[in-house]
């Protein structure tokens, strides 16, 4: 027996030894050849990533990410393919914007793992089974929004509305009947899914659309006996709109006639228990309302405003109320009146109240109490012209304490007819088309400067899709676009606070004045890191400008990421947190410049595309090797 156990006391030593043995050779052997590199069978699709270390890793997946960005997003629908541009340029850096911005090092970073998933021991459970593979999906943004309006706008024969069953009036002022007609719309939701799976795998494979067919829900059959239920409906009598109190500082119209040939169009239909009756469309009475009839009576509130010159008040304007159109109550009672035979209808109008306060003692205005600082030298005239506009429109505004300030809000419409605004042209494909809001940026970054400045709370603040030459340093920029993004932020400050606008020769500054609280702002310098270099210059064959003619945008930017800490203190007593701190981040994509070529043959034959395919790049231009400087994020 004692033999016997010595024996197995000798294998198990053995086998431990073997064990040992064993594992201490596939630990030299990782430390050798696998330590610091992604594991195996680990891909993004079919991008094989095993055994690559951080920097081939982060090359393979930028270039691939740079292919796919400079190709753009590729949809296809029978024998029609367009590519749409994953960033959409301008000649004005505030219209430009990002559709789909990969990011390598945030993808690069995911596929290493942290440090767990980079130690001896998690190789060891990966490589126990064999069959296992890892899958990762890339980072990046897409904006489906944007996404979904440029593919409707590239397919546009694909939408289209289903046309229900509808009467309408002849010159006699007889009934028509006009036949339902089908319609079809594209499958958004299932090209955006596609979409999707493609890019987490780094594949630029064309999205195969596909449609919806929309059917009427009113047919020709349900209107042949609501005939004499129209006619009665209709009459020859105009139904009369009316107002009940003067429309002052508008058009004095105050009273609005709806003919038969209107009303017929406000006729819809409703299925109760299979049978169709005759109804009002409360809907098409309250588009009408918004179209036709709020433009002469919405009055905008006009907020209190004062400007301040050498520390006094040199002119005052107090606040006056505004109205506008309540067109849900409004179009309720027309359907009501009208149902019950009632052809007279006075419109429900609210009244927006603003506060009106006596005198400019009543804000307690005093001093500055913070100062944002911009500058736009080599800005094109219709920016600058934009960028006088912008700031005009906020000078003199108040804000109220505790109020969050909207600059979206209160820049309101931003065009050429209400505000003055001029356009600046943006490139879709081989196209340009005139856009407003270019400059608006300048206002935007000032502000969010002035408020940094004055240790304001920020509720929102979006940096540009790439760096741009007038927001430096980098990082400290904030992007406006009309409806969104926004610059806001909050008056803590417990009194009112004064915006002054200054521009010196191609220097804007904001002046925030109220009065100071004791708190003390500081923001640290911008930090710089992860630089990568843009494509180089993108030629688009268009057939906008004259033959030969070039223009070009802004010129090309490093990609980067960029942060600074943003630092409150408040003095004792104000808050219970008396430091209050913020890291801002900024993550900037490179951004390629492009110029646009009127087409001509020779320039066609030159770069090798034809002004109907709008194709991009010239034959001798080869794709940038993409390089990083980084640290470890923040």
């Amino acid at each position: 027996m004692k033999a016997k156990k010595r024996i197995l006391i000798s294998l198990l030593v053995l086998v431990v030894f073997l064990l040992s043995g064993l594992l201490a050779l596939d630990y030299w052997f990782w430390a050798k050849n696998s330590r610091g590199r992604i594991l195996p069978r680990t891909n993004i699709g079919n991008l094989n990533l095993s055994g690559k270390t951080y920097s081939e890793a982060l090359n393979l997946i930028t270039s691939r990410a740079n292919a796919i960005q400079t190709e753009g997003l590729k949809f296809k629908y029978h024998d029609k393919e367009v590519a749409i541009a994953a960033a959409t340029a301008s000649f004005d850096s505030d219209l430009s914007y990002q559709v789909l911005s990969y990011d390598p090092e945030a993808t690069t970073r995911l596929i290493l793992g942290d440090s767990w998933k980079q130690s001896f021991g998690y190789y060891l459970l990966h490589q126990l089974n064999p069959h296992r593979t890892t899958k990762i999906k890339a980072v990046y943004t897409l904006d489906a929004d944007q996404t979904k309006n440029l593919l409707i706008e590239s397919f546009k024969e694909l939408n289209i509305p289903a046309i229900n069953a509808y009467f309408s009036l002849n010159n006699e002022g007889g009934l028509i009947e006009h036949l339902e007609i089908p319609g079809k719309e594209i499958g958004e939701n299932e090209a955006l899914q596609s979409l999707g799976a493609n890019l987490d795998n780094l594949d630029n494979s064309p999205v195969v659309l596909t449609t919806h067919s929309q059917y009427p829900t009113v047919t020709l059959a349900d209107l042949k006996n609501l005939e004499p239920q129209a006619k009665a409906f209709v009459g020859t009598d105009d139904l009369i709109l009316r107002t009940d109190q003067s429309i002052v500082g508008s058009s004095t119209q105050s009273i609005w006639l709806i003919k038969p040939e209107r009303l017929i169009t406000w006729l819809g239909t409703e299925k109760t228990n299979d049978r169709i009756m005759l109804t009002i469309s409360q809907d098409k009475i309250r588009d009408y309302l918004l179209k036709s009839v709020a433009p002469f009576v919405n009055l905008e509130p006009t907020p209190p405003r004062f400007m301040i010159q050498n520390g006094k008040v040199i002119s005052w304007q107090n606040g006056l109320s505004g109205r506008q159109i309540d067109a849900t109550t409004t179009a309720f009672n027309i359907a009501r009146n009208f149902l019950n035979g009632g052809r007279d209808t006075a419109i429900t109008i609210q009244e927006l109240a603003n506060e009106e306060l006596l005198s400019n003692n009543d804000f307690k205005i005093k001093e500055i109490v913070g100062t944002g600082h911009s500058q736009f030298t080599g800005s094109p005239p219709n920016r600058i012209h934009n960028i006088k506009v912008g700031a005009a429109a906020m000078s003199g505004l108040l804000i109220k304490p505790g109020e969050e300030f909207s600059l979206v809000k209160n820049l309101g419409d931003v065009d050429a007819t209400s505000t003055g605004y001029l356009p600046e042209l943006v490139i879709k494909g081989n196209k340009t088309t005139p856009e407003f809001g270019g400059g608006l940026c300048q206002i935007g970054t000032t502000i969010f400067r002035a408020a940094l400045s004055s240790g304001l709370p920020i509720t929102y603040r979006q940096n540009h899709s790439y760096r741009v030459s007038y927001y430096e340093p980098a990082g400290m920029d904030a992007a406006v676009y009309i409806p969104k993004p926004d610059v806001r932020f909050i008056n803590d400050t417990g009194n009112y606070i004064l915006i002054q606008s200054r521009i010196v020769k191609n220097d804007l500054y904001f002046d925030f004045w109220g009065v100071k609280d004791g708190r003390t702002a500081t923001t640290t310098t911008p930090v710089i890191y992860n630089i990568v270099k843009p494509e180089p210059m993108k030629t688009i064959i268009s057939t906008d400008l004259a033959p030969g003619q070039k223009k070009c945008t802004e010129s090309s930017h490093n990609g980067a990421d960029v942060y600074f800490d943003y630092t409150v203190t408040y003095p004792e007593g104000v808050t219970t947190t008396p430091i209050q701190g913020r890291r801002f981040k900024s993550h900037y994509v490179p951004w390629q410049a492009i110029c646009l070529i009127g087409a001509t043959s020779t320039a066609s034959s030159t770069l090798g595309v034809s002004p109907e395919t709008g194709a991009a790049t010239s034959s001798n231009q080869k794709a940038a090797e993409s390089s990083t400087a980084s640290s470890s994020t923040p």
